[in-house]
């Protein structure tokens, strides 16, 4: 647990995976509902947002990047947002709650007079999801410049590498899981936006337009990515087929050449009276022609650009 009272009587505590002694102090220390217990005991909340008399119950879901294996999965954050406080409450430890804490507090320290609406939980809840949406930018930066690399590495030789392939469905994977995760946060902030009017007297319209400035700049990033990896992944398969099919081909002519070999080798493997027979030059004749036949097979190939 992470706990920050500020000098100007915002009270700000923060959660990473609690534990049930910590969801009970939660509950007996700002009389949340049955319902919010509920939702923050389980791990799979979907994205939500709950109005009370006191308070606003927030459900958000935020990515959170798995080194080890490339992976983003989601982080939960539930939030209670009181007049006077902010809980936050995470599944998974995050970096970006004390960035939070200290760009809130040198907010309020350069403030000017006429922004007193800075101290305030709902400008806190305001820093935060902002926060976490650069979150985001950075992500899907990071993914375009992967996406990039992958695309180099396509058209390199070693392009049925499994390797490579793993690499290409997880990132499709993680674009489809960001897309997720943001979708339904369009509808959350027009919701908090007209929520906050009765509880606050300051007027946050302007930041809560930016935060959703903000997941439409998302999303059409995210759309984007997709389309991308999509053409990165069908010139994957194509890059595919054409490598095979050239393997195919190769393995085609050689089976003809072979075939011409065996052909003359069998015929002088019959037990007749053949022409030069009885003498021993034959052998090294043959296989020269074999030699030249082959030579000749290649050419017309080649010509007819089918290697």
């Amino acid at each position: 647990m992470e706990k920050f009272l500020s000098m100007w009587n915002v009270t700000r505590v923060h959660f990473s995976n609690p534990s049930a002694s910590d969801i009970k102090e939660i509950v007996d220390t700002y009389n949340v509902h049955d319902i919010v217990e509920q939702d923050i005991q389980e791990t799979n909340t979907q994205d939500k947002i709950d109005i009370y008399d006191e308070c606003i119950f927030l459900v958000m879901h935020f990515p959170k990047y798995d080194k080890i294996n490339s992976k983003y999965f989601s982080n939960e954050f539930n939030i209670i947002l009181g007049k006077d406080y902010i809980v936050t409450v995470t599944k998974y430890h995050t970096n970006h709650i004390d960035n939070i804490r200290k760009q809130y507090a040198e907010d309020i320290d350069t403030k000017d007079p006429d922004e007193e609406f800075k101290i305030s939980p709902y400008y806190l809840l305001y820093k935060i999801i902002d926060v976490m949406y650069d979150k985001f930018i950075i992500a899907l930066n990071k993914f375009n410049i992967d996406l990039n690399n992958l695309e180099d590495a396509i058209f390199s030789k070693d392009v049925l590498n499994e390797t490579l392939l793993s690499k290409l469905l997880t990132k499709k994977r993680n674009i489809v899981l960001l897309k997720h995760l943001i979708l339904p946060q369009i509808e959350i902030l027009e919701e908090l936006q007209k929520a906050t009017v009765n509880f606050y007297e300051w007027d946050l319209d302007v930041y809560f337009e930016d935060l959703i400035f903000k997941t439409n700049k998302i999303m059409a990033a995210i759309n984007m990515a997709m389309e991308n990896t999509e053409s990165i992944s069908t010139i994957y398969n194509t890059s595919a087929n054409i490598k095979t099919n050239t393997i195919v081909s190769i393995l085609t002519i050689l089976t003809v050449i072979v075939w011409l070999m065996t052909m003359i080798t069998w015929f002088y493997g019959m037990n007749v009276k053949l022409p030069w027979q009885e003498f021993w030059q034959t052998a090294f004749l043959i296989i020269w022609g074999m030699v030249f036949v082959s030579a000749v097979m290649i050419i017309i190939f080649k010509k007819k650009k089918w290697i």
